[in-house]
């Protein structure tokens, strides 16, 4: 079995990617060094490198698509997993990236408490919960579908 869910963006995260690498690439040329120019372009390098770009289930694992490589989740390792619209509500971001190609890394909020987020949509939002307890925030194009399939791909009962 494999399938494969692409990560759409939400508004916020199209306006505040687009904003940064405009504001980043300004300054490089107001600035008119080669040093600055060459710093701001690692910057928006490094944003696109932790970009989350899909999902894909294969086999035994969930795959979150990153640029040249992935975080990999065998299914033995999910417990749960549940659409939950809106769950990185009122989120407070305590290591990552919120909202530079992705809102990627450790959040925290009262509803989930500690958890860590691969998302690009905060309204398609999927939570994946391990066999530690530990929660993880995804974000597919159907995220309904999404649930369902990996579901049956990692035999959870409901």
């Amino acid at each position: 079995m494999k399938k494969q869910f692409s990560a759409p963006w939400d508004i916020l995260l199209i306006s505040m990617t687009t904003l940064v690498s405009l504001l980043l690439v300004a300054v490089a040329i107001y600035v008119n060094s080669v040093v600055t120019y060459i710093i701001f372009m690692i910057l928006i390098a490094v944003g696109i490198f932790f970009g989350v770009y899909g999902y894909n289930l294969r086999d035994k694992e969930l795959r979150i698509i990153r640029l040249g490589w992935s975080k990999d989740i065998p299914y033995k390792d999910i417990q749960d997993i549940e659409y939950s619209p809106g769950a990185m509500r009122g989120s407070l971001r305590l290591f990552g990236i919120g909202g530079y190609f992705s809102y990627c890394g450790g959040f925290k909020n009262r509803r989930l408490g500690h958890y860590k987020a691969y998302a690009t949509h905060r309204k398609k939002t999927v939570i994946i919960t391990n066999q530690k307890g530990e929660k993880i925030v995804v974000s597919p194009s159907s995220s309904e579908l999404f649930v369902e399939t990996l579901k049956s791909a990692s035999e959870i009962v409901t």
